[in-house]
């Protein structure tokens, strides 16, 4: 018998405006969880993770702006919320200013 394959979260994240995020939960595709807004990315993770039941999935991965954090457990998603969202907003911003060269 094959081990169950463990389960990954996408978290997507999108700006509404400064200081609103849009971000909904989903699984191959199919929404997880209902979109809901919030005021800071890391707000967005910190609270996405948690909510998802370890007996449902085990990792997430956020996307924003077409960047991805990689794949981490869920309780590392929670710890690192703040450097998630930093490096996903660094990201962001350098190819912003390569694509205005």
């Amino acid at each position: 018998m094959a081990a169950a394959e463990p389960r990954i979260i996408t978290l997507l994240i999108d700006k509404i405006q400064s200081g609103l995020y849009r971000a909904e939960a989903q699984s191959h595709g199919s929404q997880v969880t209902e979109p809901s807004v919030y005021s800071s990315i890391s707000d967005a993770i910190r609270v996405e993770a948690r909510a998802v039941p370890s007996s449902f999935a085990q990792y997430m991965e956020v996307r924003y702006c077409g960047l991805s954090s990689g794949t981490l457990g869920l309780e590392e998603a929670v710890q690192r919320c703040e450097v998630i969202a930093s490096r996903l907003l660094s990201l962001n911003a350098e190819m912003k200013a390569m694509a205005a060269v």
